[in-house]
Protein backbone atom coordinates (compact mmCIF):
# COMPACT_ATOMS: atom_id res chain seq x y z
CA UNK A 1 0.00 0.00 0.00
CA UNK A 2 1.16 3.44 -0.48
CA UNK A 3 2.06 6.18 1.74
CA UNK A 4 -1.59 8.44 0.05
CA UNK A 5 -3.35 5.20 0.67
CA UNK A 6 -1.93 4.19 4.19
CA UNK A 7 -3.03 7.94 5.52
CA UNK A 8 -6.32 8.09 3.78
CA UNK A 9 -6.85 4.95 5.71
CA UNK A 10 -5.59 6.09 8.71
CA UNK A 11 -7.88 9.57 8.41
CA UNK A 12 -11.39 7.37 7.67
CA UNK A 13 -10.02 5.10 11.31
CA UNK A 14 -9.68 8.58 13.21
CA UNK A 15 -13.42 9.94 11.77
CA UNK A 16 -14.87 6.50 12.64
CA UNK A 17 -13.68 6.15 15.70
CA UNK A 18 -14.61 10.34 15.97
CA UNK A 19 -17.93 9.39 15.00
CA UNK A 20 -18.43 6.66 17.26
CA UNK A 21 -17.30 8.75 20.41
CA UNK A 22 -19.34 11.22 20.09
CA UNK A 23 -22.58 8.90 19.32
CA UNK A 24 -21.54 6.98 22.69
CA UNK A 25 -21.49 10.86 24.07
CA UNK A 26 -24.69 11.64 22.85
CA UNK A 27 -26.21 8.66 25.07
CA UNK A 28 -24.84 9.73 28.27
CA UNK A 29 -25.65 13.54 27.92
CA UNK A 30 -28.67 12.37 26.27
CA UNK A 31 -27.98 15.47 24.27
CA UNK A 32 -26.47 16.23 20.72
CA UNK A 33 -22.60 16.64 20.64
CA UNK A 34 -22.02 18.01 17.28
CA UNK A 35 -20.74 21.06 18.21
CA UNK A 36 -18.20 19.51 20.45
CA UNK A 37 -14.96 20.26 19.38
CA UNK A 38 -12.00 17.86 19.36
CA UNK A 39 -10.25 19.82 22.03
CA UNK A 40 -13.23 21.25 24.17
CA UNK A 41 -13.45 20.24 27.85
CA UNK A 42 -16.07 17.72 28.00
CA UNK A 43 -16.84 18.20 31.68
CA UNK A 44 -18.19 22.29 30.51
CA UNK A 45 -19.84 20.47 27.86
CA UNK A 46 -22.11 18.46 30.30
CA UNK A 47 -20.12 15.42 30.94
CA UNK A 48 -20.37 14.47 34.91
CA UNK A 49 -18.73 11.76 36.79
CA UNK A 50 -21.77 9.20 36.29
CA UNK A 51 -21.84 9.66 32.97
CA UNK A 52 -18.09 8.90 32.16
CA UNK A 53 -18.36 5.49 34.05
CA UNK A 54 -21.37 4.86 31.80
CA UNK A 55 -18.94 5.81 28.92
CA UNK A 56 -16.06 3.38 30.31
CA UNK A 57 -17.42 0.10 28.58
CA UNK A 58 -18.63 1.26 25.18
CA UNK A 59 -15.17 3.08 24.62
CA UNK A 60 -13.06 0.16 26.32
CA UNK A 61 -15.34 -2.29 23.50
CA UNK A 62 -13.63 0.36 20.89
CA UNK A 63 -9.94 0.27 22.36
CA UNK A 64 -9.86 -3.22 22.47
CA UNK A 65 -8.90 -3.29 25.84
CA UNK A 66 -10.64 -1.54 29.70
CA UNK A 67 -9.68 1.75 30.01
CA UNK A 68 -10.19 3.69 33.44
CA UNK A 69 -12.11 6.19 34.98
CA UNK A 70 -8.46 8.18 35.16
CA UNK A 71 -7.34 8.05 32.14
CA UNK A 72 -10.49 9.22 30.70
CA UNK A 73 -10.98 12.26 33.08
CA UNK A 74 -7.44 13.42 32.96
CA UNK A 75 -7.73 14.38 29.59
CA UNK A 76 -12.04 14.91 28.78
CA UNK A 77 -11.52 15.82 25.40
CA UNK A 78 -12.08 13.64 22.11
CA UNK A 79 -9.08 13.99 20.96
CA UNK A 80 -7.04 12.92 24.09
CA UNK A 81 -9.93 9.63 23.71
CA UNK A 82 -9.36 9.09 20.37
CA UNK A 83 -5.89 9.18 20.78
CA UNK A 84 -6.05 6.94 23.80
CA UNK A 85 -8.36 4.36 21.90
CA UNK A 86 -5.77 4.36 18.47
CA UNK A 87 -2.59 3.81 20.90
CA UNK A 88 -4.63 0.96 22.86
CA UNK A 89 -5.82 -0.20 19.50
CA UNK A 90 -2.15 -0.17 18.22
CA UNK A 91 -1.26 -2.17 21.38
CA UNK A 92 0.96 0.84 22.96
Amino acid sequence: MNEPAIAAAGKLEADMTTTELKAHLAKVLDDEVGHIGPNANLFGCGLHSLALMRLIPPLSQLAGTRLHYDDLARQPTLAAWQALIEQSRAGC
